[in-house]
This record gives C-alpha cells, sequence and structure tokens, in this order.
C-alpha cells in the first residue's frame, strides 16, 4: 500500500483510500475470530449486523476501549507509515443502529464522529454513508446523495426493502435538495457520474442531466468510468463537465412552472441547465 501512495505522489497528486473502519466482514474477518468482545450485541447476545452490503458486516463498538486503540493503529498505519493524504470512510451509519449505554443513536453517531477526526488529524476526510448533521465541521468532504444507479431508479422490488437504495433519480434530489450544505459544512460528495455506454442504461439526457448537476453543485468531481476509453465526443463532454466544475460562478437554483432552473455564470456569460423534478 506505501507502495501505491508513493506512486500516486510521483505523479503530483494527493493519495487516498478507501476504509470501512468500523465494519468487521461476516463470516471472513481475523477480527471476528480473535476478539468477538469487540462487537456490537443484540440483547440476543448475537453480533449486531451493521450494513447488509458485501455478503453483510458486524460493527465494533467504539467504547471499547481496546477497539479504540485498534482504529488509532490503523489510522496510523495507513495515513503515516503507509502515507496517504485521505481516507474515504464508509458505512459509517453502521456504528448508531441502535441506542445503546444510555446514548441517543444521535450522540452515538456525533461521539463516533469526533473519534474519527481525533484518528485522522490534520489528514483529510471524505465521509460517506453518515447522517449528515453529525458530519458537519468534522470531514472536509461529505456524501450528500445516496449511491447512483446504473439505471434510472433501481429495479422496482428493491423499494420495498430499503429506505435508502442506489437510485440515479434520488441520488439528484439529494443533491439538489442538500445543496446548501457546500462550501458550508463541508465539501459535498455528489457521488459519481457516468459518460460510458458499456454497462450503464441511463439515457444521454440522464447522464448529462446527473453530470451537470454533480458539476455545479458539488465540490468532489468523480466518475467511476475508465476515462482511457472514452471516445472524441466522451472526452469533449469530460472537459465541458471539468469546465463547469472548475469555473462556474453565482450558481443558483429556483422552481419555475414546476421545472428546477439551475443559473449560473461561465466565464461573465449568463447559463442555464433545466428539468422536471424527480
Amino acid at each position: 500500500m506505501k507502495t501505491i501512495a508513493d506512486a500516486v505522489h510521483r505523479e503530483g497528486y494527493l493519495a487516498g483510500i478507501w476504509l470501512a473502519p468500523f465494519n468487521v466482514q461476516r463470516g471472513k474477518s481475523r477480527i471476528l475470530k480473535e476478539h468477538p468482545d469487540w462487537l456490537i450485541r443484540n440483547p440476543d447476545g448475537k453480533p449486531q449486523l451493521g450494513c447488509v452490503a458485501w455478503g453483510g458486516a458486524y460493527t465494533l463498538d467504539i467504547y471499547n476501549p481496546e477497539v479504540r486503540e485498534h482504529l488509532k493503529n490503523v489510522f496510523d498505519t495507513v495515513l503515516n507509515d503507509w502515507g496517504y493524504d485521505m481516507v474515504k470512510l464508509d458505512f459509517l451509519y453502521s456504528q448508531c443502529r441502535t441506542p445503546r449505554n444510555n446514548k441517543t443513536r444521535g450522540t452515538i453517531m456525533c461521539e463516533a464522529m469526533d473519534f474519527l477526526r481525533e484518528c485522522v488529524g490534520d489528514k483529510l476526510i471524505l465521509g460517506c454513508g453518515v447522517p449528515v448533521m453529525p458530519a458537519f465541521g468534522l470531514v472536509d468532504y461529505c456524501r450528500v446523495s445516496c449511491d447512483v444507479s446504473l439505471d434510472w431508479d433501481d429495479v422496482w422490488y428493491m423499494r420495498l426493502f430499503h429506505r435508502e437504495r442506489v437510485s440515479t433519480k434520488q441520488a439528484i434530489n439529494n443533491t439538489v435538495i442538500r445543496r446548501q450544505l457546500n462550501g458550508r459544512a463541508y465539501g459535498s460528495d455528489p457521488d459519481v457520474f457516468f459518460l460510458r455506454e458499456e454497462n450503464c442504461k441511463l439515457t444521454a439526457e440522464q447522464k448529462r442531466t446527473l453530470a451537470t448537476v454533480n458539476a455545479l453543485l458539488g465540490n468532489v468531481f468523480l466518475t467511476s468510468d475508465m476515462p482511457s476509453r472514452y471516445t472524441q465526443a466522451q472526452r469533449a463532454e469530460y472537459r465541458r463537465l471539468r469546465t463547469l466544475f472548475e469555473r462556474a460562478t453565482q450558481v443558483q437554483v429556483e422552481m419555475e412552472n414546476g421545472r428546477i432552473y439551475i443559473r449560473y455564470l461561465l466565464g461573465g456569460t449568463p447559463q442555464k441547465l433545466c428539468f422536471d423534478p424527480f
């Protein structure tokens, strides 16, 4: 891992790495086998399932002193020994799924975020899977939307099981509604956009709307595409979006005649994006 960070630094960039610091993968983790007492437990004594993604994971209890020491060592290794400059910390909500220790879920999440900032020090944090308010002022960047989907609104039956699920439609809604947080509470991360054709069912208009909203209302500009595979037209579209992200000013969002209008200046010239609310 240190070799990867060093290679990124040689290219003149900061190095970031994804972590799920509170999670212990179900059935595969050494911690699960060696330190079962580190996990949050249900009233029946069984480990609490913190998230269901990728086979599911249990959750470390940050009120256990050994867990806190372990996590401090993890971050010390990643940030100081390996030399990473930023950590993307995911599935953080798992820490506060239920109240415990005579603390509310909100108190637990706030104390968990305080602890993470203590561990990371002055390095960068991109918070993900965390309620937006407990992250105020404690992370440098924060996801403000659900995960985008490779189609518009995911398969219909997933809507029966998840309050917050992958959905491009809902991600755009989240980014627009939470736009006031950007640059105030932290830099907003609206998740990724797509320009590619392969393995993506979004229409050209849907991809353009998603990417333009992200560029205008976010502080993090990421794609899950392989840009090296872009066509000339896709490269031109990426350059257009990058210009919006870096140079658009006086961005305002308004509702007129049932439509959403995002107005902005680019090089002093008024521009706008309009689309129907979802």
